[in-house]
């Protein structure tokens, strides 16, 4: 079984992980890389480990800044091709992830997290996880806030939950068996030993391929009748009474936020393509489960009126973020010609029936 939320897909599936190497040190700072001084002959020195240690602990929380927001610091700029024509965007044009990572992108995810909860009947999951016979290993990839894989941990508290992303920005008061690390997951794991679970959600522009670098990984890195499972969007705005134009502000936006992306080389609609990912990396059982999210509040039903005022809120919190390094990067607008398209979008998003 597997959730997906607001116009999304979902998939869960079978096939194994624990990480080792370089780029996998605990969030918490307190142990040093793991591959120090493996395959030598020479003893380390101690203190030059703790200094490296802290050099790359510097390194991913030393956030660059721009249009007053911050950003991933940890593989803060890669190259892309475009894949819609000929432009090239160099190591400094584009971060490996345009949307920002400050406390009011956190707070975002928060409400983002609680509202799909809501959205799922108080669910995390879908796969047929019980804690009669609970998971022995978690992996959550691209875990934000980390949110899910605290709450996975407390759930489960015999369960190792590891949880991975590019930045930082966890609490560090969280369940004895909950780890993060930092990681981009788009490059090939090195986990130790295989997982009972994986989980992916809300991974928007985060991959240039879900089924090579995601998918593919878990099924690798999943125990045999092991379960993936993705909870993403479909990243495509609807109106229910058909009064949202096609060519207005709303759907411009969504429209060139998308197409910015691919050009990127990070496509926004995960979900899309996901259960023919899931396929084709080889997972059987696959199950999908598309939910509708109100986008504000037009819905009768309270809790679904609950649910779109959430959302309402997640979307214009997160607005400007999703537009900045994206619109200026691509489309070489400026911050303010940003900022008056935005609001157009805003209003035209308040006063329709969208989902």
């Amino acid at each position: 079984m597997a959730g997906q939320p607001a116009q999304s897909s979902s998939q869960d599936s079978m096939s194994g992980s624990s990480p080792s190497s370089l780029h996998h040190f605990q969030f918490t700072f307190n142990c040093s890389a793991s591959n120090s001084g493996k395959n030598s002959f020479i003893e380390p020195d101690p203190d030059a480990q703790d200094i490296d240690s802290e050099s790359l602990t510097d390194s991913v929380q030393n956030f660059p800044e721009e249009f007053g927001r911050t950003y991933h610091a940890y593989r803060a700029g890669c190259e892309f091709q475009s894949i819609c024509g000929p432009t090239s965007f160099t190591d400094a044009a584009l971060p490996a992830y345009a949307f920002p990572n400050d406390e009011l992108e956190r707070e975002r995810l928060e409400l983002q997290n609680k509202a799909l909860v809501k959205l799922f009947g108080g669910r995390l999951f879908f796969a047929p996880l019980s804690r009669k016979t609970p998971p022995m290993s978690i992996l959550d990839v691209a875990t934000g806030t980390g949110d899910w894989a605290i709450k996975m941990g407390d759930m489960f508290p015999q369960t190792e939950v590891v949880a991975t992303d590019l930045s930082p920005i966890q609490p560090r008061n969280v369940p004895p068996n909950v780890n993060f690390y930092v990681e981009d997951s788009s490059e090939p794991w090195d986990y130790s030993q295989p997982f009972d679970y994986i989980h992916t959600r809300v991974t928007s522009a985060c991959w240039s391929s879900f089924k090579e670098q995601i998918a593919d990984q878990a099924f690798q890195s999943l125990k045999p009748g092991g379960w993936f499972e993705s909870q993403e969007y479909d990243a495509t705005v609807m109106s229910d009474d058909e009064s949202l134009p096609p060519d207005g502000p709303l759907a411009t936006w969504f429209r060139e936020i998308h197409d910015a992306s691919k050009m990127m080389g990070r496509p926004t609609n995960v979900a899309a393509s996901l259960r023919e990912a899931y396929i084709q990396a080889g997972f059987v059982d696959v199950q999908e489960r598309i939910f509708k999210m109100p986008m504000n509040g037009w819905p009768k039903d309270e809790r679904l009126k609950e649910l779109g005022r959430m959302w309402e809120r997640n979307f214009l919190m997160g607005l400007s973020g999703f537009s900045f390094t994206l619109f200026n990067r691509v489309y070489e607008r400026t911050p303010a010609q940003i900022e008056v398209s935005n609001e157009s979008s805003s209003s035209t998003y308040l006063t329709h029936r969208c989902a």
